[in-house]
């Protein structure tokens, strides 16, 4: 144990710290707008505008709390 430290001390500290942490995010969040996540998937789309867009409409439409899956196709639909 190095000089001078208590664990139970440190651990509240940490406690403490974590808490002061989350309350600033929480703080400085907002809403992510439509365009603002097409912009996102655009560049994950290696600048497809086209499949941000789509993108951004299914985020959309299954909200924040929804699950979009991706699958490889072997042709076009």
């Amino acid at each position: 144990k190095a000089a001078g430290s208590d664990i139970v001390s440190i651990k509240n500290g940490i406690l403490k710290a974590k808490e002061a942490v989350l309350t600033a995010l929480m703080s400085m969040r907002r809403e992510v707008e439509e365009d603002e996540i097409a912009q996102v998937a655009t560049l994950s789309a290696n600048g497809d505008k086209n499949i941000g867009s789509k993108i951004a409409q299914c985020v959309k439409e299954v909200g924040k709390d929804g699950v979009i899956t991706v699958e490889e196709s072997k042709g076009f639909k």
